[in-house]
Protein backbone atom coordinates (compact mmCIF):
# COMPACT_ATOMS: atom_id res chain seq x y z
CA UNK A 1 0.00 0.00 0.00
CA UNK A 2 1.26 3.26 -1.24
CA UNK A 3 1.85 5.77 1.83
CA UNK A 4 -0.97 8.74 1.50
CA UNK A 5 1.50 11.20 2.54
CA UNK A 6 4.48 10.14 0.15
CA UNK A 7 1.89 9.99 -2.58
CA UNK A 8 0.77 13.60 -2.14
CA UNK A 9 4.67 14.87 -0.98
CA UNK A 10 5.95 13.08 -4.63
CA UNK A 11 3.17 14.60 -6.41
CA UNK A 12 3.92 18.21 -5.06
CA UNK A 13 7.63 18.00 -5.60
CA UNK A 14 7.55 16.29 -9.26
CA UNK A 15 4.63 19.44 -10.05
CA UNK A 16 7.20 22.57 -8.82
CA UNK A 17 9.95 20.86 -11.18
CA UNK A 18 7.48 20.32 -14.63
CA UNK A 19 6.28 24.15 -13.79
CA UNK A 20 9.38 25.83 -13.77
CA UNK A 21 9.61 26.26 -10.43
CA UNK A 22 13.20 25.13 -10.15
CA UNK A 23 15.66 25.62 -12.74
CA UNK A 24 17.89 23.13 -14.46
CA UNK A 25 21.06 23.01 -12.77
CA UNK A 26 19.51 24.53 -9.38
CA UNK A 27 19.87 23.31 -6.54
CA UNK A 28 16.90 20.94 -4.81
CA UNK A 29 15.97 21.44 -1.27
CA UNK A 30 17.64 18.79 0.86
CA UNK A 31 16.04 16.51 3.05
CA UNK A 32 15.78 18.96 5.81
CA UNK A 33 14.69 21.74 4.25
CA UNK A 34 12.07 19.37 2.98
CA UNK A 35 11.52 18.34 6.67
CA UNK A 36 11.13 21.69 7.86
CA UNK A 37 8.11 22.35 5.08
CA UNK A 38 6.89 19.64 4.97
CA UNK A 39 6.83 18.22 8.65
CA UNK A 40 7.10 14.43 6.66
CA UNK A 41 9.33 12.12 8.42
CA UNK A 42 12.75 12.18 6.54
CA UNK A 43 12.05 8.69 5.09
CA UNK A 44 9.23 9.24 3.32
CA UNK A 45 11.17 12.54 2.01
CA UNK A 46 14.12 10.09 0.87
CA UNK A 47 11.32 7.53 -1.07
CA UNK A 48 9.96 10.30 -2.97
CA UNK A 49 13.42 11.91 -3.68
CA UNK A 50 14.38 8.15 -5.18
CA UNK A 51 11.52 8.24 -7.40
CA UNK A 52 12.09 11.57 -8.71
CA UNK A 53 15.76 10.53 -9.25
CA UNK A 54 14.39 7.22 -11.18
CA UNK A 55 12.01 9.67 -13.60
CA UNK A 56 15.10 11.54 -14.28
CA UNK A 57 14.12 15.13 -12.77
CA UNK A 58 17.07 15.43 -10.34
CA UNK A 59 20.57 14.38 -10.23
CA UNK A 60 22.98 14.09 -7.45
CA UNK A 61 26.02 15.04 -7.34
CA UNK A 62 28.55 13.40 -4.46
CA UNK A 63 29.76 16.21 -1.85
CA UNK A 64 27.51 19.15 -3.90
CA UNK A 65 23.93 18.02 -3.30
CA UNK A 66 20.94 17.29 -5.84
CA UNK A 67 19.88 19.74 -8.51
CA UNK A 68 17.17 19.76 -10.77
CA UNK A 69 17.80 18.14 -14.47
CA UNK A 70 17.78 19.53 -18.13
CA UNK A 71 15.43 16.59 -18.43
CA UNK A 72 13.14 18.39 -15.81
CA UNK A 73 12.41 21.46 -18.31
CA UNK A 74 12.56 19.03 -21.58
CA UNK A 75 10.33 16.66 -20.58
CA UNK A 76 10.41 15.46 -24.55
CA UNK A 77 11.92 12.04 -26.09
CA UNK A 78 12.90 11.75 -29.30
CA UNK A 79 12.33 8.07 -31.18
CA UNK A 80 14.02 7.18 -34.19
CA UNK A 81 13.05 3.67 -35.54
CA UNK A 82 13.30 3.30 -39.37
CA UNK A 83 12.80 -0.34 -39.07
CA UNK A 84 8.92 0.79 -39.18
CA UNK A 85 9.35 1.36 -42.82
CA UNK A 86 10.53 -2.45 -43.57
CA UNK A 87 8.42 -4.87 -41.14
CA UNK A 88 5.87 -4.40 -38.20
CA UNK A 89 8.29 -6.10 -35.82
CA UNK A 90 8.54 -2.71 -34.19
CA UNK A 91 5.31 -1.80 -33.66
CA UNK A 92 4.44 -2.91 -30.47
CA UNK A 93 7.78 -1.55 -29.32
CA UNK A 94 6.77 2.15 -30.96
CA UNK A 95 3.46 1.22 -28.54
CA UNK A 96 4.86 0.35 -25.54
CA UNK A 97 7.43 3.12 -25.67
CA UNK A 98 4.20 5.67 -26.52
CA UNK A 99 2.19 4.61 -23.46
CA UNK A 100 4.96 4.83 -21.32
CA UNK A 101 5.64 8.37 -22.37
CA UNK A 102 2.31 9.52 -21.64
CA UNK A 103 2.78 7.81 -17.88
CA UNK A 104 5.65 9.26 -17.09
CA UNK A 105 4.36 12.99 -18.50
CA UNK A 106 7.08 12.70 -21.13
CA UNK A 107 6.22 14.25 -25.34
CA UNK A 108 7.29 11.55 -27.39
CA UNK A 109 8.70 12.66 -30.63
CA UNK A 110 7.91 10.56 -32.90
CA UNK A 111 8.14 10.76 -36.76
CA UNK A 112 7.74 7.71 -38.95
CA UNK A 113 10.65 6.97 -41.84
CA UNK A 114 8.54 5.86 -44.34
CA UNK A 115 10.59 6.01 -47.36
CA UNK A 116 11.14 2.09 -48.88
CA UNK A 117 14.26 3.91 -50.45
CA UNK A 118 17.57 3.25 -48.78
CA UNK A 119 19.42 7.05 -49.49
CA UNK A 120 16.10 8.31 -48.85
CA UNK A 121 15.34 6.85 -45.51
CA UNK A 122 19.23 7.79 -44.37
CA UNK A 123 18.44 11.24 -45.32
CA UNK A 124 15.12 10.99 -43.34
CA UNK A 125 17.31 9.75 -40.00
CA UNK A 126 19.67 12.43 -40.52
CA UNK A 127 16.68 15.36 -40.59
CA UNK A 128 15.24 13.86 -37.59
CA UNK A 129 18.20 13.70 -35.53
CA UNK A 130 18.62 17.17 -36.42
CA UNK A 131 15.12 18.27 -35.50
CA UNK A 132 15.55 16.60 -32.23
CA UNK A 133 18.67 18.29 -31.23
CA UNK A 134 16.68 21.52 -32.41
CA UNK A 135 13.89 20.61 -30.05
CA UNK A 136 16.10 20.11 -27.41
CA UNK A 137 15.09 16.54 -26.52
CA UNK A 138 15.75 15.18 -23.01
CA UNK A 139 16.98 12.01 -24.74
CA UNK A 140 16.77 9.52 -27.87
CA UNK A 141 15.95 5.84 -28.30
CA UNK A 142 17.59 4.76 -31.54
CA UNK A 143 17.25 1.97 -33.80
CA UNK A 144 20.78 1.44 -35.75
CA UNK A 145 19.96 1.56 -39.89
CA UNK A 146 21.43 -2.00 -41.40
CA UNK A 147 23.82 -2.16 -44.06
CA UNK A 148 24.91 -1.02 -46.74
CA UNK A 149 26.13 2.40 -45.82
CA UNK A 150 23.67 2.22 -42.33
CA UNK A 151 28.03 2.28 -40.07
CA UNK A 152 28.67 5.35 -41.60
CA UNK A 153 24.94 6.87 -41.20
CA UNK A 154 25.37 5.73 -37.20
CA UNK A 155 28.28 7.22 -36.48
CA UNK A 156 27.36 10.54 -38.15
CA UNK A 157 23.94 10.69 -36.16
CA UNK A 158 25.56 9.43 -32.61
CA UNK A 159 28.15 12.00 -33.33
CA UNK A 160 25.57 14.62 -33.39
CA UNK A 161 23.70 13.58 -30.45
CA UNK A 162 27.01 13.44 -28.17
CA UNK A 163 28.06 17.24 -29.43
CA UNK A 164 24.35 17.90 -28.25
CA UNK A 165 25.52 16.03 -24.95
CA UNK A 166 21.67 14.25 -25.78
CA UNK A 167 22.10 10.11 -23.92
CA UNK A 168 21.04 7.75 -26.58
CA UNK A 169 20.05 4.07 -25.80
CA UNK A 170 20.20 1.80 -29.03
CA UNK A 171 17.31 -0.75 -29.55
CA UNK A 172 17.41 -4.07 -31.23
CA UNK A 173 20.75 -3.84 -31.95
CA UNK A 174 24.24 -2.55 -31.32
CA UNK A 175 25.86 -0.54 -34.06
CA UNK A 176 29.24 -2.87 -33.88
CA UNK A 177 28.84 -6.76 -34.66
CA UNK A 178 29.47 -9.40 -31.88
CA UNK A 179 31.82 -9.88 -30.76
CA UNK A 180 32.62 -6.12 -30.92
CA UNK A 181 30.85 -4.01 -27.75
CA UNK A 182 29.87 0.07 -28.44
CA UNK A 183 29.47 2.25 -26.03
CA UNK A 184 26.13 2.79 -25.74
CA UNK A 185 23.17 1.17 -23.60
CA UNK A 186 21.94 -1.57 -25.97
CA UNK A 187 18.35 -3.37 -25.63
CA UNK A 188 17.63 -6.26 -27.18
CA UNK A 189 17.78 -10.31 -27.30
CA UNK A 190 20.77 -12.28 -27.11
CA UNK A 191 20.69 -12.94 -30.92
CA UNK A 192 23.70 -15.30 -30.81
CA UNK A 193 22.45 -17.40 -27.93
CA UNK A 194 19.33 -17.35 -30.41
CA UNK A 195 21.09 -18.38 -33.80
CA UNK A 196 22.32 -21.18 -31.52
CA UNK A 197 19.16 -22.65 -30.16
CA UNK A 198 17.55 -22.74 -33.57
CA UNK A 199 20.44 -24.34 -34.45
CA UNK A 200 20.53 -27.19 -31.88
CA UNK A 201 16.59 -27.36 -32.57
CA UNK A 202 17.00 -28.40 -36.06
CA UNK A 203 20.02 -30.91 -35.69
CA UNK A 204 17.95 -32.20 -32.51
CA UNK A 205 15.25 -32.45 -35.29
CA UNK A 206 17.48 -34.76 -38.01
CA UNK A 207 18.53 -31.77 -39.78
CA UNK A 208 22.21 -32.39 -41.20
CA UNK A 209 22.86 -29.77 -43.58
CA UNK A 210 21.45 -26.49 -42.16
CA UNK A 211 21.28 -23.42 -44.47
CA UNK A 212 20.84 -19.77 -43.85
CA UNK A 213 19.54 -17.14 -45.91
CA UNK A 214 20.50 -13.35 -45.48
CA UNK A 215 19.40 -10.48 -46.79
CA UNK A 216 21.55 -8.06 -48.45
CA UNK A 217 19.71 -5.30 -46.13
CA UNK A 218 21.58 -6.85 -42.80
CA UNK A 219 21.42 -5.59 -39.13
CA UNK A 220 23.71 -6.85 -37.01
CA UNK A 221 21.08 -9.07 -35.73
CA UNK A 222 21.15 -11.20 -38.38
CA UNK A 223 24.84 -11.36 -38.45
CA UNK A 224 24.95 -12.60 -34.60
CA UNK A 225 21.84 -15.03 -35.42
CA UNK A 226 24.50 -16.96 -37.90
CA UNK A 227 27.48 -16.36 -35.99
CA UNK A 228 25.62 -18.24 -33.15
CA UNK A 229 24.22 -20.91 -35.25
CA UNK A 230 27.49 -21.53 -36.97
CA UNK A 231 29.22 -21.83 -33.42
CA UNK A 232 26.43 -24.58 -32.70
CA UNK A 233 26.88 -26.32 -35.71
CA UNK A 234 31.17 -26.73 -35.61
CA UNK A 235 30.53 -27.70 -32.13
CA UNK A 236 28.00 -30.32 -33.49
CA UNK A 237 30.27 -31.07 -36.11
CA UNK A 238 27.80 -30.47 -38.89
CA UNK A 239 29.10 -26.95 -40.15
CA UNK A 240 29.88 -26.85 -43.81
CA UNK A 241 31.08 -24.01 -45.89
CA UNK A 242 29.04 -22.74 -48.56
CA UNK A 243 25.99 -22.73 -46.21
CA UNK A 244 24.90 -19.15 -46.30
CA UNK A 245 22.17 -17.78 -49.36
CA UNK A 246 23.11 -14.49 -49.48
CA UNK A 247 19.74 -12.97 -51.27
CA UNK A 248 16.02 -11.90 -50.91
CA UNK A 249 13.82 -14.07 -49.91
CA UNK A 250 11.71 -14.25 -53.16
CA UNK A 251 14.82 -14.73 -55.67
CA UNK A 252 14.31 -17.85 -57.42
CA UNK A 253 17.53 -18.01 -59.46
CA UNK A 254 19.91 -17.29 -56.80
CA UNK A 255 18.33 -20.11 -54.68
CA UNK A 256 18.73 -22.59 -57.93
CA UNK A 257 22.34 -21.23 -58.31
CA UNK A 258 22.40 -22.35 -54.06
CA UNK A 259 21.14 -25.14 -54.65
CA UNK A 260 23.09 -26.65 -57.59
CA UNK A 261 26.77 -25.47 -56.09
CA UNK A 262 25.99 -27.04 -52.56
CA UNK A 263 22.93 -29.65 -53.02
CA UNK A 264 19.87 -29.55 -51.32
CA UNK A 265 19.94 -28.39 -47.65
CA UNK A 266 17.64 -30.04 -45.11
CA UNK A 267 17.00 -27.12 -43.32
CA UNK A 268 16.86 -23.37 -44.25
CA UNK A 269 17.28 -20.40 -41.33
CA UNK A 270 15.14 -17.82 -42.14
CA UNK A 271 16.93 -13.85 -40.49
CA UNK A 272 13.06 -13.34 -39.48
CA UNK A 273 9.42 -14.45 -39.89
CA UNK A 274 8.33 -12.12 -42.83
CA UNK A 275 11.05 -13.63 -45.16
CA UNK A 276 10.59 -17.07 -44.06
CA UNK A 277 6.98 -16.93 -45.05
CA UNK A 278 8.81 -15.55 -48.71
CA UNK A 279 11.33 -18.19 -48.81
CA UNK A 280 8.87 -20.95 -48.22
CA UNK A 281 6.83 -19.88 -51.48
CA UNK A 282 10.38 -19.66 -53.43
CA UNK A 283 11.31 -23.18 -51.86
CA UNK A 284 7.98 -24.58 -52.73
CA UNK A 285 8.88 -22.73 -56.39
CA UNK A 286 11.99 -24.94 -56.79
CA UNK A 287 9.82 -28.13 -56.14
CA UNK A 288 10.79 -28.29 -52.34
CA UNK A 289 7.53 -28.71 -49.67
CA UNK A 290 7.66 -27.57 -46.04
CA UNK A 291 8.58 -29.62 -43.97
CA UNK A 292 8.49 -32.63 -45.98
CA UNK A 293 11.57 -31.82 -48.28
CA UNK A 294 13.34 -28.69 -46.62
CA UNK A 295 12.84 -27.67 -42.49
CA UNK A 296 12.03 -23.74 -42.50
CA UNK A 297 12.99 -21.56 -39.35
CA UNK A 298 12.43 -17.56 -38.76
CA UNK A 299 12.93 -15.44 -35.86
CA UNK A 300 10.92 -13.14 -33.72
CA UNK A 301 7.64 -14.99 -33.34
CA UNK A 302 5.50 -12.10 -35.42
CA UNK A 303 1.78 -12.89 -36.19
CA UNK A 304 2.66 -14.07 -39.31
CA UNK A 305 4.53 -16.98 -38.05
CA UNK A 306 1.10 -18.85 -36.69
CA UNK A 307 -0.83 -17.91 -40.28
CA UNK A 308 1.75 -19.80 -42.03
CA UNK A 309 0.58 -23.75 -43.02
CA UNK A 310 2.12 -25.74 -41.20
CA UNK A 311 3.04 -22.66 -38.50
CA UNK A 312 6.57 -21.93 -38.72
CA UNK A 313 9.16 -22.66 -35.78
CA UNK A 314 10.76 -19.51 -34.71
CA UNK A 315 11.84 -17.70 -31.75
CA UNK A 316 10.11 -15.49 -29.76
CA UNK A 317 10.82 -12.11 -28.99
CA UNK A 318 9.03 -9.84 -26.33
CA UNK A 319 8.82 -6.93 -28.37
CA UNK A 320 7.17 -4.70 -25.48
CA UNK A 321 9.55 -5.69 -22.98
CA UNK A 322 12.04 -4.53 -25.43
CA UNK A 323 10.17 -1.26 -25.69
CA UNK A 324 9.80 -0.86 -21.92
CA UNK A 325 13.50 -1.52 -21.00
CA UNK A 326 14.29 0.96 -23.50
CA UNK A 327 12.72 3.37 -22.10
CA UNK A 328 13.56 2.54 -18.49
CA UNK A 329 17.13 2.49 -19.55
CA UNK A 330 16.93 6.44 -21.05
CA UNK A 331 15.41 7.46 -18.18
CA UNK A 332 17.71 6.31 -15.80
CA UNK A 333 20.99 7.67 -18.65
CA UNK A 334 19.05 10.39 -18.25
CA UNK A 335 18.90 11.05 -14.17
CA UNK A 336 22.38 9.87 -14.02
CA UNK A 337 25.03 10.34 -17.50
CA UNK A 338 27.91 8.75 -16.01
CA UNK A 339 26.28 5.19 -15.80
CA UNK A 340 28.63 2.70 -17.27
Amino acid sequence: MIDAKYKTLLGTLKADILKGKYASGQNFPSVRALERKYGIPRSTIGHALDELFHQGLISRRQGRGTFVTTNATSRKIGLIVPGVACTDFFQPIVSEINQLARKEDYTLLFAEVFSMDREERIHQVRELAAEFIKKRVAGVIYEPLAEPGGKEANEHILRVFNRARIPVVLIDCDIVPFPQRSEYDVVGVNDVEAGAKIAKHLIEAGARKIHFLISKLCPTTFLNRLYGAEAELIRAGKFKKGSVLYAEADDVAALKRHIKKYGRPDAFVCSNDPSAAVFKQTLEKVGLAVPKDVLLTGFADMPIAALMSPPLTTIRQERDQLGGRAFKRLLERIANPTLP
